[in-house]
């Protein structure tokens, strides 16, 4: 009794698992499609034969409706009937029936139906008002096409079956090719990522070498005491070039101010000339390029003595302090000027000798050419950083896809073939 209860209630064993490779996949898959394409081809065959027997049957049943309208007399109300209803309803029936039914058996299926279709509206429609006329033949031709009925019910789930068949496959194979894909892809990343962080190692090195020249350039150069004096001796002209600038730019600013006012009162005057010259020089004062020498000191000189004699006058009124003490000794300003411009010259010669003792040395060449290449190689190791991450995260996904998608395809393959598919993989 109790090995009964055990034997009742004892654990079930599990269903059979069923291993295939991956590879092997298609294979099985086309062999079963075609072993379901010849049942469905039978079924269909078999279903034609019967079909293309149910309308021949139906056709005839329906021509002979004609012949029983001439040969019968009817009622005055029953022949006008037959005169609209029985054209009607044999087009109608005799149309559905001419349709082509093909080879293919989905094709076939759907000629089917709409045959059908057409031949049940046609009875529900004409045929209807035949039933009192030809009570005997309408019910032969309903019983026909019940039958017709019957075989597309009994095609329906066979068909129904098949497309869901397709259905299954489409979705195997789909999930197989993006295996397919994964694993290209995965054993192209497998190559692409060492060879890419060796890359990046190379490039690092590199840096590192070019950080290295530069440094040690960096070092003689701070030794070199030629190189060091040629260094000062730019940094000094170059602040005296300011210096000079600065004074330069004051000056003329406040002899561009009082020059304005002349320049209004000889426009009033109609002294036409005169404003020219003066615009000249303000011109010439007001430029970002610094005017030459002896520029400054001939257009200057011109115009400044009318312009003392119009201070003289009353004419312009020197405003403020800076002014005033341009105008004390008027004569003089194209030679403070002019000196200005010269020494600015004469720095700036000092500052190019300098600076191409500068240039030409050969720790500050080699620094140069070291810090191009530097350039170069940070951005082509952002590159191939950004590539490398790139690439990482892509193979990440895709080894966190991977599992979910075998147990997908495990599992349509399972639906479609039954039982309990399992497919290892290395």
């Amino acid at each position: 009794m109790f090995r009964k209860v055990k034997d009742l209630f004892g654990k079930k064993e599990s269903p059979l698992v069923e291993e295939i490779g991956f590879a092997d996949i298609p294979a099985l898959i086309s062999d079963h499609e075609k072993e379901w394409d010849a049942e469905l081809l039978q079924a269909a065959s078999v279903s034609r034969e019967k079909v293309l027997s149910i309308r021949d049957s139906l056709e005839a049943a329906v021509r002979r409706l004609s012949e029983s309208k001439r040969d019968a007399a009817f009622h005055p109300k029953l022949e006008k009937i037959v005169q609209n209803s029985l054209p009607q309803f044999e087009k109608a029936v005799l149309f559905a029936l001419g349709r082509p039914l093909p080879e293919d058996a989905d094709e076939f299926y759907q000629a089917c139906t709409e045959s059908l279709k057409g031949c049940v509206k046609g009875l529900a429609g004409p045929g209807r008002y035949l039933r009192n006329v030809f009570p005997e033949e309408m019910k032969e031709i309903r019983v026909i096409i019940d039958e017709f009925g019957k075989e597309v019910n009994l095609l329906t789930p066979v068909i129904a079956q098949s497309r869901a068949r397709r259905e299954k496959v489409r979705l195997v194979l789909e999930a197989h090719s993006r295996a397919r894909e994964m694993d290209a892809t995965l054993d192209r990343l497998s190559k692409e990522i060492p060879g890419i962080k060796e890359e990046i190692v190379a490039l690092t090195r590199r840096r590192d070498e070019s950080q290295a020249t530069i440094e040690s350039c960096d070092r003689r150069m701070e030794n070199d005491p030629a190189f060091k004096e040629a260094a000062a001796q730019v940094e000094h002209s170059k602040k005296e070039m300011s210096g000079i600038l600065r004074k330069f730019q004051g000056t003329s600013s406040t002899l561009v101010h009082v020059l304005r006012k002349a320049e209004k009162i000889t426009q009033r005057s109609e002294t036409e000339s005169l404003a020219r010259d003066i615009r000249r020089v303000i011109g010439l004062l007001s430029s970002r390029e610094v005017p030459a020498a002896e520029d400054i000191e001939r257009e200057a000189g011109a115009i400044l003595p009318a312009v003392s004699r119009m201070i003289a006058s009353g004419e312009v009124q020197l405003k403020n302090q800076e002014e005033k003490d341009l105008f004390s000794s008027p004569e003089k300003i194209p030679g403070v000027l002019s000196k200005m411009i010269r020494e600015n010259e004469r720095a700036r010669e000092t500052a190019t000798m300098a600076e191409a003792r500068l240039a030409s040395d050969p720790n500050r060449i080699q620094r140069g050419k070291a810090e191009e290449e530097l350039r170069s190689i940070l951005s082509e190791l952002r590159e191939k950083e950004r590539h490398l991450e790139e690439l990482i995260g892509r193979e990440k996904e895709m080894r966190a896809e991977y599992p979910r998608l075998s147990l997908q395809l495990e599992a349509h393959l399972s639906s479609l073939l039954g039982g309990n598919w399992h497919i290892p993989r290395d």
